[in-house]
């Protein structure tokens, strides 16, 4: 899969889900200038982490996941691909304040940057304030991406279904990022996988094929696909930050990625969107 396959194939989901996110969030934003000009902050942060840049990994996952159950597309799909990549939002400003990070996508990282606001102001706690704002933003990304998720349009069974599974991925990101730093004698394996392995691939691409009404054949062929490559990434991701566990390498997360390239021969899923996730994968390989 060249360079150029790959951009064709994610260029026009970041182009229609940031579209979709500029549109919506400034609607709120007009929300919260109706309560009181004050109150905009938080939903800045977003708005600046989500411009800040990011490959929109999820909302891909979700789209082609979609497509793969046989889903057509249609303002839909892109409204919850969307609400996915806010799921995402809400993660990152967590996470910056979890790990006391400062930059997040080459810009000072909510956490920091509201640090400085407040000591700007000459508050004496700067730092809990900063951290608090930090913590607002994220739990308003995570009520947005519940309000643009369910107003998406499906019909009432698939857009439930797509919720279900949205709520679980919820849970399990939740559940990783406790155990990241609850120090628990649990496998490594399974802190990987909830951190970044199911809601990176796995999570956004079944919801995507429940939105479509895909049965259960499509579910497991995309599970065949998505644990190996969420797995790679997580340990790409780990080999980066300094954090991966013993044997981990950038041979074995190699091996993981052809894996799951090899498994979209599946002839459950529709063609075009398994080529489509084959340049997902390749993208995670080259991190």
């Amino acid at each position: 899969m060249t360079a150029a396959a790959t951009a064709s194939v994610l260029e026009p989901v970041v182009a229609r889900v940031d579209s979709i996110l500029d549109a919506f969030l400034a609607e709120r934003r007009g929300e919260a200038l109706a309560v009181d000009a004050s109150t905009v902050e938080p939903v800045d942060e977003i708005v600046r982490l989500i411009r800040a840049g990011g490959k929109r990994l999820r909302p891909a996952c979700t789209y082609w996941g979609y497509r793969a159950a046989g889903g057509v597309g249609g303002p839909e799909i892109w409204r919850a691909a969307a609400a996915v990549e806010l799921v995402h939002t809400m993660a990152l400003l967590h996470d910056d304040v979890m790990d006391g990070d400062d930059e997040r996508r080459g810009q000072p990282s909510a956490r920091a940057r509201q640090i400085a606001a407040a000591r700007a102001r000459g508050q004496h706690d700067a730092e809990r304030v900063g951290i608090a704002v930090a913590i607002v933003a994220g739990d308003l990304a995570a009520a947005f991406a519940e309000q643009l998720f369910s107003t998406a349009g499906f019909p009432p069974e698939r857009q439930a279904a797509g919720a279900a599974r949205l709520a679980r991925l919820r849970l399990e990101l939740g559940l990783g990022a406790y155990l990241s730093v609850a120090n628990l004698d649990v496998p490594p394996e399974t802190v990987a996988y909830l951190k970044g392995g199911a809601y990176t691939v796995e999570g956004p691409a079944l919801i995507g094929a429940g939105l479509a009404g895909g049965g259960p054949g499509v579910d497991e062929a995309l599970r065949d696909f998505a644990r190996p490559l969420g797995a790679a990434f997580q340990m790409l991701d780990d080999l980066a930050d300094g954090d991966a566990g013993p044997g981990a390498s950038p041979a074995q997360a190699a091996s993981l990625v052809a894996t799951a390239r090899a498994s979209l021969a599946d002839r459950r899923l529709d063609p075009t969107a398994a080529e489509a996730l084959d340049a997902v994968a390749a993208l995670v390989g080259s991190l």
